[in-house]
């Protein structure tokens, strides 16, 4: 197979935010398909496999969604996965509003 590489949007100040749980979780998923994949915003870019690094680096953000680059064999059927989360999450978020209301 050759190497691939895709980028997704992620959310990360809304409804459907990337919470810490749902940050490990992704951390989790990425790690599982052995692809290698970066955060990056403003020039700015973090390796997910270094996660407190990342951790610091998405709680600082003050911007609705950073651009997630996924790269390796897998790379695609991983931007589907994580797409298809966010799509859920959405979809959660407009069917249970208060259950996802952001305080403050």
């Amino acid at each position: 197979m050759t190497k691939q590489i895709v980028s997704i949007k992620v959310p990360l100040k809304s409804m459907n935010t990337l919470t810490l749980k749902r940050a490990l979780r992704l951390y989790e998923t990425i790690k599982k398909s052995h692809c290698t994949a970066y955060f990056s915003i403003d020039g700015k870019t973090f390796s997910v496999r270094e996660l407190p690094k990342t951790l610091s680096f998405l709680s600082s953000i003050r911007t609705k969604e950073v651009l997630l680059v996924i790269e390796g064999e897998n790379a695609e059927a991983l931007n589907q996965q994580i797409k298809g989360s966010i799509q859920t999450l959405k979809e959660n978020a407009r069917e249970n509003p208060g259950l996802y209301r952001q305080n403050g």
